[in-house]
Parts: C-alpha cells; sequence; structure tokens
C-alpha cells in the first residue's frame, strides 16, 4: 500500500535548478528558450531573467562564460531591437530598419548556436563578452 507521500515523492519534477549538478541543464534551457524565441520574442526574456538568477550560483565555474554569454546576447538583442523600431518609426528609414533586424536575428541565432553547442561539449565560451 502506497502512502500519501510516497505519491506525492513520485510526482515531484526529476530535477532540481538549485542543485550544482543541475545547472548545465538550466542553461540548456536558457539556449532552448533562446531558440524558440526565434519564432516569437517572449521566450528569450524568461531566458534572460533564468540566466541572471543562475549567475550567482555558478560563479568562478565554467558554466560563467555561458550566463555572460547569453545575458550579453540578450541585452545586446533588446538595444538592436529598439533601435530598429525606432528607426522604423520614420518612413524613409524603414529600410535600414528592416535590415537591422535581419542582421540582428541572425546573430542572434549564430550566438544561441555557437553557445549551444559549446554547453553540449562542455566547453566554456572563449572570450564571452565579444561580439562574435
Amino acid at each position: 500500500m502506497t502512502t500519501g507521500q510516497d505519491i506525492a515523492h513520485r510526482r515531484a519534477l526529476p530535477f532540481k535548478l538549485g542543485l550544482a549538478e543541475n545547472d548545465r541543464l538550466a542553461f540548456h534551457i536558457v539556449y532552448g528558450l533562446y531558440a524558440l524565441s526565434l519564432v516569437t520574442a517572449f521566450p528569450s526574456l524568461l531566458g534572460a531573467v533564468l540566466a541572471f538568477l543562475k549567475r550567482e550560483d555558478i560563479r568562478g565555474t565554467w558554466l560563467e562564460s555561458h550566463a555572460t554569454w547569453q545575458i550579453r546576447t540578450f541585452c545586446i538583442m533588446l538595444i538592436a531591437s529598439i533601435i530598429s523600431a525606432a528607426l522604423a518609426a520614420t518612413i524613409i528609414l524603414i529600410p535600414f530598419a528592416g535590415l537591422l533586424t535581419g542582421v540582428t536575428w541572425l546573430w542572434f541565432g549564430y550566438r544561441t548556436i555557437k553557445g549551444w553547442l559549446k554547453l553540449s561539449d562542455n566547453a566554456p565560451i572563449d572570450a564571452p563578452e565579444r561580439f562574435f
């Protein structure tokens, strides 16, 4: 016979993001949210928040470079999106806004793929403060 406690234990998630051995999983989730945001922008905000929250937990480890990479990717993407929206607000600069948006999305996709591949190989990002 099972008790209510046994049933509750079986329904628990198989991971806890607060545990050190699952920090890597949190950054896989961030890259997944970033990849999803290539279709709709909102998940990138959730990914950036998760990366920012996990940053202190992984300070001094190889995962810190991924947190820096992910947070910088989001911030630069946000700034470029704001500039693009400002350019699109004028009739004459709409072509530049479109060009900036396209280049920014390609850059965002590149950084997401590069970071995710490095994380999958258990490798840090070399110079995460760089643009590429």
